[in-house]
C-alpha cells in the first residue's frame, strides 16, 4: 500500500529531500505546502509526478502518512507545535529542532505519543563516517579518547545566493553556521565519545554579506574527558576534516580520506618518538558520503512508518542534547571583531 507524504519546504536542502522521498518505492509526495504563496510545482525541478499538489492549507497535511519539516529553523517549533495538537502521523524535521531554549523546554513536554512519531534529521548518524568512527578505535586498540577536532566549511557567504538565504539573516539564523551546519558535527561525535558539557563559543563575520555570523568555534567536553576543538564557516575555502586523538593512536578524516595511524609507541633508529604508520586506510568520493547519509536517514524514517515502529526515545533525547549545546553557547558567547 503506498504511502504518502507532505512537505513543509521546497528549496534548497528542501529539495533534495523531495527527490529523495519521491524516489523510494512504496512513497509518493501528496502535497506541498506554503502559508503564503501559490507554488507551481512544475517550477520546483524535482521532476515530481504531475499528481503532486500544492497547497496553502495546512490541514491538507494531516491526511498524509507523514509530514516533512523542511523550512527555515526559525519555523520548526511552530509547525511541530501544531502537529502535535492534532496529527496522527510521523514527522520528520531538518535540525535543529528548534530555535531558542524555551522552545526546547516545550519541546520537552510535548505528549509522549507524538515523540514516538517524531525524527530529527542527523542525518551523519546514518552515515559511513559515523560507523568507521565508532569502531575503529576498539578494532585497532586505540586506547582513551584525549581530543577531537573539526574543521567545516564553504564559502556560501561570498556568493550572491547567500544574500536571499534565509541562513544571512539574524533574525531566522540567530545561532549562524553553528546551527546548520556545525551541529551535524556536534550531533556525530557526541553520539560517539558522550554527552557534551561546558561549551565557549566565538564567532566571527568574514564576508560583508548578510547579517548573521558566517564564522562559530566551539570548544566543549565530549563524555567528560574528551576536549572537542570544532570550528564552522560559511567564509572559508571547502574544507571537511575531523581529528580524533587517543593515547594509542589516532584517527584522521579529510574529504573522504580516512586513516588509522598506530601505536603510540613508535620509534625511529635513535630511539625518539615518530609518527606512527598507517594501520587502515580508506577512501570515499564525499559527494556519495553526504548523499549516501541523506538516503539513508529517509529511509531509517520511511522503515518505521512501513512496520509501524515508533522511533527510539534515545533519538530524541540525543537531538534535544544537540540542539540544547548550540543553544547554551549564547550563554559564552564571544564575539571576535
Amino acid at each position: 500500500m503506498t504511502k504518502t507524504i507532505g512537505f513543509i519546504g521546497y528549496k534548497g536542502h528542501a529539495l533534495r529531500l523531495l527527490k529523495i522521498f519521491s524516489g523510494l518505492e512504496g512513497w509518493k509526495v501528496s502535497y506541498v505546502f506554503h502559508p503564503q504563496k501559490d507554488i507551481d510545482v512544475k517550477q520546483i525541478g524535482a521532476d515530481l509526478p504531475s499528481d503532486v499538489k500544492t497547497t496553502r492549507h495546512f490541514k491538507d497535511l494531516l491526511a498524509c502518512d507523514a509530514v516533512v519539516i523542511a523550512s527555515p529553523n526559525l519555523t520548526h517549533f511552530s509547525y511541530l507545535k501544531e502537529l502535535a495538537a492534532s496529527y496522527r502521523g510521523y514527522v520528520f524535521c531538518e535540525k535543529p529542532p528548534v530555535s531558542s531554549a524555551e522552545e526546547l523546554e516545550q519541546l520537552k513536554d510535548f505528549p509522549a505519543d507524538f515523540k514516538k512519531r517524531l525524527y530529527f534529521n542527523f542525518n551523519m548518524r546514518s552515515s559511513w563516517l559515523y560507523e568507521q568512527l565508532k569502531t575503529l578505535p576498539q578494532r585497532f586498540d586505540l586506547g582513551e579518547p584525549v581530543r577531537a577536532s573539526v574543521i567545516v566549511g564553504y564559502g556560501f557567504a561570498f556568493k550572491e545566493a547567500y544574500l536571499s538565504s534565509w541562513r544571512s539573516k539574524k533574525e531566522f539564523h540567530p545561532s549562524g553556521v553553528l546551527e546548520t551546519l556545525g551541529i551535524h558535527y556536534l550531533d556525530l561525535l557526541s553520539g560517539i565519545l558522550g554527552r557534551p558539557d561546558h561549551p565557549t563559543c566565538y564567532v566571527q563575520k568574514h564576508s560583508p554579506n548578510g547579517e548573521a555570523m558566517d564564522t562559530c568555534h566551539l570548544t566543549c567536553i565530549l563524555g567528560g574527558k574528551c576536549v572537542l576543538h570544532l570550528s564552522c564557516s560559511y567564509a572559508i575555502p571547502f574544507s571537511n576534516r575531523v581529528e580524533l586523538h587517543y593515547t594509542n593512536g589516532y584517527i584522521e578524516f579529510d574529504n573522504g580520506d580516512l586513516n588509522v595511524f598506530a601505536p603510540r609507541d613508535t620509534f625511529d633508529a635513535k630511539g625518539s618518538f615518530v609518527r606512527p604508520p598507517v594501520k587502515h586506510h580508506v577512501s570515499r568520493q564525499k559527494e556519495d558520503l553526504y548523499l549516501e547519509s541523506l538516503i539513508n536517514s529517509c529511509r531509517l524514517f520511511a522503515d518505521h512508518i512501513v512496520h509501524g515502529r515508533h522511533i527510539d526515545a534515545e533519538h530524541f533525547q540525543q537531538s534535544v542534547l544537540s540542539n540544547q549545546i548550540c543553544l547554551s553557547v549564547h550563554e559564552t558567547l564571544i564575539s571576535i571583531k
